[in-house]
């Protein structure tokens, strides 16, 4: 079952193709801007370059946030527009639960995801055991004093980009099949909608179980 991965949250435009766990081909750009432009020829590269068709897709598999507001819409609307005629699940996964898995692939850790949505604030999430525990958060990263009780001295950490391949892989996982496709935006973004409306800073909607930590 083939599985498109798209990102374009951060700075870089990417996109992979797993098919049932086996990395068919991944391409990620570092273009800064323009990922509204380039994101199509790109998916469409990708297809061609692996002797695969459009109509090979099974489902596709989007990076839900946090990131720019423009970015994060970017990769949703494609995904949604490419899977829509094909009658395709869209499956949206944030980066922190990307960074989480990627940090405890055996699902027996307590890893804290942590995003710098900038302007000073931090996006953190909690998974242990490879289950959202505390779901995401947004502090002023002065303020996050939470975060510093939490993860203590003893802790690896790193700086890491999104991978799409994870991110398709991850979608072919069962427990993943309901994840929603909408936006986690970390603040209300400064963006407009027609009509000069300010979308909401929404949250993803699993069912979560808080832990004394």
């Amino acid at each position: 079952m083939l599985t498109l991965g798209l990102d374009t949250t951060g700075k870089a435009c990417s996109a992979a193709l797993v098919d049932e766990g086996r990395v068919i081909a991944h391409c990620s750009e570092p273009i800064g801007r323009g990922h509204a432009e380039r994101l199509a020829p790109l998916v469409h590269e990708l297809i061609y370059n692996a002797g695969r068709n459009v109509d090979d897709i099974s489902r596709v598999a989007v990076c839900t946030g946090p990131g720019s507001f423009t970015g994060q819409r970017v990769a949703l609307s494609f995904a949604k527009g490419f899977a829509l005629p094909r009658k395709l699940p869209v499956i949206g996964l944030s980066s922190l639960e990307i960074w989480a898995r990627e940090a405890d692939p055996e699902n027996n850790k307590l890893v804290v995801s942590i995003a710098d949505v900038r302007r000073g604030e931090l996006c953190w999430a909690v998974w242990k055991n490879g289950i959202c525990e505390i779901e995401p958060v947004t502090q002023k990263a002065d303020e996050a004093e939470t975060l510093i009780d939490m993860i203590g001295a003893d802790v690896i950490i790193r700086d890491a980009p999104i991978s799409t391949i994870l991110l398709a892989w991850l979608a072919q996982d069962e427990t993943s099949q309901s994840a929603p496709a909408t936006p986690l935006y970390s603040r209300a973004p400064d963006a407009k909608l027609p009509g000069g409306i300010t979308p909401k800073a929404q949250k993803p909607k699993p069912q979560f179980r808080k832990i004394a930590l």
